[in-house]
């Protein structure tokens, strides 16, 4: 009995010290269906003998490729470097006929300011005139032939004709804030105070000159231009006040380094197909950004430049129709070769803003020659815009301002189809 009361008393003792039952948890929440635990990935398998050995090779083709892409770059600017060798000879050819055209139409001016100042100008020079007849025959030859300056004009306003500093700068100001040229604006108040020329006269004599400075510097970019000589001889016999003697020297020498040009560009051309078969059977020729500095396109198609947030070409067209109308025959040696237009902008801006304005910068020069070649010599346009992705290597010394002026282009770029 007392046996049995010990053990009931046993048992409520320890019931009665065990600590109360801890709550519950809260049920964690149920995982997303498509969450993968660890524990549920399979072991990953070791390589087969075979699967390593293709690893080993794979490795060894890139590392292969990988040196054969380098070995590639070196051998292309080596070349280049010997085509650009060749260009500065062409450059230098056509630098020397420019000097010697400058000197015959610059002749030209001379001559017809000459001609202006006989007629407008001499009988009607003050006898108090504070400068000679000889200095204002000058400066109508200068400013026929474009060489007048401000500078010098402000120092005959100031120190010859007793014009205030204020009132020149306060003619240049206004001049400027309406638009007009400074240069006729100073010219024409230094013939106001040396001759009795009327308003109506000087305004004459003011636009005989700037006509024949005009006519100067459009003559000189029409033979620049030109791209035969049969279209030099034609532009300087309709220009008049050229000697025959002298057209038939330009047009001898032009005909000269026009040949040496188109020899030089078709010589170039067949290098840069050579390496684009040479990159598509290696399979290397996609690349998101070329390296432009081993590239020859640059050297058939020169870049076109752009001013900061602009795509307008309306400074390039000429140089454009030029280019072309050299490559046109060549290209049609070629028939599986395309053209793609690259625009690029500088780093300033957002990605997004940059990327739309070099897209623009492609599209608008592919319209000239959508327009003026596709249809002529068969030849595919297409462009891409690069955006700020793809920089020129900012040179030693280069201001960033000069680098940003590099960057603002379109590539002229040839391509296999």
């Amino acid at each position: 009995m007392m046996r049995n009361i010990f053990f009931i008393l046993l048992v409520v003792a320890f019931f009665g010290c065990t600590p109360p039952t801890p709550p519950t948890p809260p049920t964690p929440p149920t995982p997303p269906e498509n969450l993968i635990e660890v524990g549920d990935l399979e072991e990953i398998p070791e390589l087969s003998e075979e699967e390593q050995e293709e690893d080993r090779d794979w490795i060894a083709d890139y590392d292969l490729r990988k040196k054969q892409l380098q070995d590639l770059g070196l051998e292309d600017s080596k070349q280049k470097i010997a085509v650009i060798e060749q260009k500065k000879k062409i450059i230098e050819s056509k630098s020397a006929l420019k000097e010697e055209v400058d000197t015959i139409l610059k002749a030209r001016a001379e001559k017809k300011a000459l001609e202006i100042f006989n007629e407008k100008i001499a009988g009607k020079i003050k006898k108090d005139s504070k400068i000679s007849s000889e200095e204002i025959k000058e400066l109508i030859v200068k400013a026929s032939k474009g060489e007048l300056e401000v500078e010098e004009l402000k120092k005959i306003l100031i120190e010859k004709l007793g014009i205030s500093d204020e009132e020149v700068e306060a003619m240049i100001s206004e001049a400027t804030s309406k638009g007009k040229d400074v240069k006729k604006v100073l010219l024409k108040k230094i013939l106001e105070e040396t001759t009795t020329l009327s308003k109506d006269e000087l305004n004459k004599v003011i636009q005989k000159v700037e006509k024949v400075a005009t006519e100067t510097n459009e003559l000189l970019t029409k033979i620049g231009n030109a791209t035969t000589a049969k279209e030099i001889r034609k532009i300087l016999e309709e220009a008049g006040d050229i000697s025959e003697e002298e057209i038939k020297s330009i047009v001898e020498k032009n005909e000269k380094v026009l040949a040496e040009e188109k020899s030089f560009l078709r010589e170039t051309m067949a290098k840069l197909y050579a390496r684009l078969q040479r990159d598509r059977r290696l399979n290397i020729e996609e690349a998101f950004c070329a390296n432009i500095e081993g590239l020859l396109d640059h050297l058939l198609i020169e870049p076109t430049y752009f001013e900061t947030n602009k795509y307008d070409i309306d400074a390039y067209v000429n140089a454009m129709n030029r280019s072309y109308q050299l490559m046109e025959l060549i290209l049609n040696d070629y028939q599986d070769i395309m053209l793609q237009l690259e625009g690029n902008a500088d780093l300033r801006g957002t990605n997004d803003y940059n990327k739309a304005l070099a897209e623009r910068r492609w599209r608008t020069p592919s319209r000239v020659l959508v327009t003026l070649y596709t249809v002529q010599a068969d030849i595919p346009v297409t462009g891409v815009s690069r955006g700020e992705e793809c920089q020129l290597e900012r040179l030693k010394d280069e201001s960033e301002s000069a680098w940003w002026t590099r960057n603002r282009r379109t590539d002229y770029m040839f391509k296999l189809r």
